[in-house]
């Protein structure tokens, strides 16, 4: 058998195709698969369509007002990729001037699902400061458990937030 035949023989053809197989199959994972993971498909911080955060809530109400109030278009910052939307023009200059302060820990996402690995969305409606931190839970149910233990349950989100962000479910 010569050299041409064995090259183009159906074991050889077999075997340069399963090459190829394995290469784009290699290839392909390490450009599909970021695209795919939770950290991709979950934003810094929960926002919708417009990539409104937090509903469009005034996150800097919650510390000086002490309740959820709807921000405003017109009193609206950009930052992490999000729009933050105020009641007042205030309360948007004091999220300029210190944002982290104001941000909602866990980026809007509901504190108790984190907690257990997941990500669900925060009701802004439900909410909680904790050592000047704010935090928001995605049901009542779930706020009545997680207030008992507040403490425990940031420190298991702050874990997973931090740890495995990638890996969380999807409970949106």
């Amino acid at each position: 058998m010569d050299t041409q035949s064995r090259l183009t023989s159906r074991p050889a053809i077999f075997v340069y195709g399963a090459i190829v197989v394995v290469f784009a199959v290699f290839v392909g994972a390490q450009f599909v698969a970021p695209m795919l993971s939770p950290a991709s498909a979950f934003a810094k911080y929960n926002v919708d369509s417009a990539k409104v955060a937090i509903h469009g809530y005034d996150t800097v109400a919650y510390f000086t007002e002490g309740k959820p109030t709807k921000g405003k278009a017109e009193f609206e910052e950009t930052w992490e990729d999000a729009r933050w939307q105020f009641a007042s023009a205030t309360n948007r200059d004091l999220f300029k001037a210190n944002p982290e302060r104001y941000a909602p820990q866990f980026g809007g996402y509901c504190a108790g699902g984190l907690a257990v690995g997941e990500y669900a969305n925060g009701d802004p409606k439900l909410f909680a400061i904790v050592e000047e931190k704010l935090y928001f839970v995605k049901n009542k149910e779930y706020f009545t458990e997680w207030s008992k233990a507040a403490k425990g349950h940031i420190h298991f989100g702050e874990y997973n937030w931090n740890n495995f962000r990638d890996e969380l479910r999807d409970n949106m």
